[in-house]
């Protein structure tokens, strides 16, 4: 088989580390697995071992192509050539069934994967993903913690990630620059928030962090664009136990959810 990265694609081809992905991804007999990015396929062998039925999807056709050929008569296995960003879930995944969603996700496209990932929640029991390892830090940072940002309140407000083990560079081929790391996540059944406001709650999230050096209460003041006085915004903070001059890494997913809900009737939506 022809070993060669394509778009920034690296082979995890560790047989010791896709094990304990697969395990780590707890899939019993009788779930569904979908799979991002099969590759050649080193992880999809552990994984049909494992499932009632995987469903792969790739994008490069040469892989999809000699997937096919290797997996011809795995009789639980449905390759997919497509992109994961663009499927339609009710072709791809029968309507009412939930998947666990296991991968090695391409370094370059981890941002559009993880907030896919966020739009689909409902379909998605669980995740086991292999990505950047600074990415994952992000995902899993406590408050107060230096890589605790946007995409952290993001993802713990929906679902408890955890960082399960490191995967060194040269368990990759070809070699990647960094260290990647396994991160399994699981959604709450109910985030407490109306899904329909879920985009609201991210802008909200996004817009706090972008200038994270800042006090919240001013940042907060800036958002409202004049609706609210800084005197009034930190005078609301304070009356809900919170400090104005805090800066948003301080602040926790369900505080984060508590803010928006506070400030949403003033936002210009």
């Amino acid at each position: 088989m022809v070993k060669r990265a394509h778009k920034g694609q690296v082979f995890l081809v560790d047989n010791e580390y896709l094990r304990r992905i697969a395990e780590a991804a707890a899939i019993t007999a009788g779930e569904t697995v979908l799979e991002i990015g099969m590759g050649r396929g080193e992880l999809t062998q552990h994984l049909v071992r494992r499932a009632r039925d995987v469903v792969a999807v790739e994008l490069e056709e040469r892989l999809v192509d000699g997937a096919a050929r290797d997996f011809g008569r795995c009789e639980n296995l449905t390759i997919v050539h497509a992109d994961i960003l663009d499927v339609d879930w009710d072709e791809l995944i029968p309507e009412g069934r939930r998947v666990v969603v296991v991968g090695n996700v391409p370094f370059y496209i981890t941002g559009p994967i993880l907030g896919w990932l966020l739009s689909h929640g409902r379909r998605i029991i669980r995740w086991s993903l292999l990505l950047q390892k600074e990415v994952a830090g992000r995902v899993c940072a406590a408050p107060g913690a230096k890589a605790y940002g946007a995409l952290s309140v993001k993802m713990q407000f929906r679902g408890e990630p955890y960082l399960a083990f490191d995967v060194p560079a040269e368990a990759f081929e070809p070699r990647p620059a960094v260290d990647a790391a396994l991160v399994c996540y699981r959604y709450y059944d109910d985030a407490g928030l109306p899904s329909e406001e879920a985009a609201l709650f991210d802008a909200f999230v996004d817009f706090t962090f972008a200038a994270r050096r800042k006090k919240i209460g001013n940042r907060l003041a800036t958002l409202l664009g004049g609706r609210l006085s800084a005197a009034d915004v930190a005078e609301i903070l304070r009356q809900k136990g919170f400090d104005p001059g805090a800066r948003p890494e301080r602040f926790s997913p369900r505080e984060f959810a508590a803010l928006y809900r506070t400030f949403a009737p003033y936002l210009d939506v």
